[in-house]
């Protein structure tokens, strides 16, 4: 891996849009096959979504859920 854990979630913070939110602590697992960068979004202290960072090319490759609106 060249992407340090701190490094995802400083990249994973970079997609975040929702003002409040911030990234969470990463876990590395395996999706598919293929190891992935979780990084949870949380708002008022609740996950509201994740970030999936590349740990070999530290690119932002999707995820799921988001911030709700208002």
């Amino acid at each position: 891996m060249n992407i340090l854990p701190e490094e995802a979630r400083t990249i994973a913070q970079k997609y975040i849009e929702e003002p409040g939110a911030a990234a969470g602590r990463p876990e590395l697992k395996n999706l598919s096959g293929k190891l992935i960068y979780i990084i949870p979004v949380i708002l008022n202290n609740k996950i509201v979504g994740e970030i999936y960072i590349d740990p070999e090319k530290g690119e932002n490759v999707g995820g799921a859920g988001g911030a709700p609106d208002g």
